[in-house]
C-alpha cells in the first residue's frame, strides 16, 4: 500500500486569497504590470527596487513585511526579500512572465492566471513547492531526510492543537532528533515549514526558539490537499511455509 498527495482544484476563492502569501504576492505583481507597464531589471536580472518595494508594501506576506525588512535594510533589493526572488524565478520557469529587452512582463497567460485565485494557486503552489529543492537556500539546519510526500504525511499527523518542529523531526526521524536550530528541525523550517507558511497551508505563532514557534495547519491543508491511498500491483514470489 503506496500512499499519494494531491492538490484540490477548487479549494475556494476567498480561502486562497486570504489563506496564501505567495498567490496575494503574484497578483500584487500583476497589479505593479497594469500600473506600470512592465518591471525594470537589473543588470544581473532580478526585479529593480522600485518594483520590490511597491509590491512589498502591497502583498501582504506576513514576516515580509515592509517595516521588518527596512528594519534592517536600507533599501530593498530582490535578494533581500526571497518570496519574490522565488516568484520571480517560479513565473519564469513556468513561462507565465519573460524577459523583455531591459524589462521583464507576465505573458498574457500569466496575466489571465492572476485574475483567477484557484486557478492561479493550482498551478503556482504545487510547483513552488515541489520542483524546488529548498534545502538548497536553507539558512539553518541540516537538510531534512525523506521527500514531500513523508513529510506532508508526517504534518498531517500532527496535533490540531499545534506542534513545533523538534517535535515533527522526532516523529520523522526518531525521538532526541529535533537538534535545535543547527539539527533536523532547523533543516525542516527552511525547506519544509517556511514554504508551506509561503503557499498558505501552515501558519505559526511565537517568535525566537525554534522550541518556542508553535505550528497550526491552515484551513487551506484540508480544503485542498487529497491523501490518497493506492494500491499497487507488484509480483510477489510467495515463500513457501516451513510448517
Amino acid at each position: 500500500m503506496t500512499y499519494s498527495v494531491k492538490f484540490h482544484s477548487n479549494p475556494g476563492r476567498d480561502l486562497v486569497v486570504s489563506s496564501a502569501p505567495m498567490l496575494r504576492a503574484f497578483q500584487t505583481v500583476a497589479t505593479y504590470q497594469v500600473e506600470h507597464g512592465e518591471i525594470r531589471l537589473t543588470k544581473s536580472g532580478a526585479w529593480n527596487r522600485h518594483c520590490i518595494d511597491w509590491v512589498v508594501r502591497r502583498m501582504d506576506f506576513p514576516n515580509w513585511t515592509a517595516e521588518k525588512l527596512y528594519s534592517v535594510n536600507k533599501v530593498l533589493d530582490e535578494y533581500d526579500v526571497p518570496p519574490l526572488e522565488y516568484l520571480r524565478v517560479l513565473l519564469t520557469a513556468l513561462r507565465l512572465g519573460r524577459k523583455m529587452g531591459a524589462g521583464w512582463r507576465l505573458t498574457k497567460s500569466g496575466m489571465a492566471l492572476a485574475g483567477d485565485p484557484e486557478a492561479a494557486y493550482a498551478t503556482i503552489a504545487p510547483a513552488f513547492l515541489f520542483r524546488f529543492d529548498h534545502s538548497e537556500g536553507k539558512r539553518s539546519g541540516e537538510a531534512p531526510a525523506g521527500d514531500w510526500e513523508l513529510w506532508l504525511h508526517a504534518i498531517n499527523r500532527m496535533p490540531e492543537d499545534g506542534f513545533t518542529l523538534p517535535d515533527l523531526a522526532n516523529l520523522l526521524f526518531g525521538p532526541g532528533a529535533g537538534g535545535g536550530w543547527r539539527g533536523p528541525a532547523g533543516g525542516l523550517f527552511s525547506a519544509v515549514a517556511m514554504p508551506l507558511e509561503w503557499v498558505g497551508l501552515l501558519t505559526r505563532t511565537g517568535k525566537g526558539g525554534i522550541d518556542e514557534m508553535v505550528w497550526y495547519r491552515t484551513p487551506l491543508w484540508a480544503a485542498v490537499l487529497d491523501f490518497q491511498r493506492q494500491t499497487i500491483a507488484r509480483n510477489v514470489v510467495p515463500f513457501p511455509s516451513r510448517g
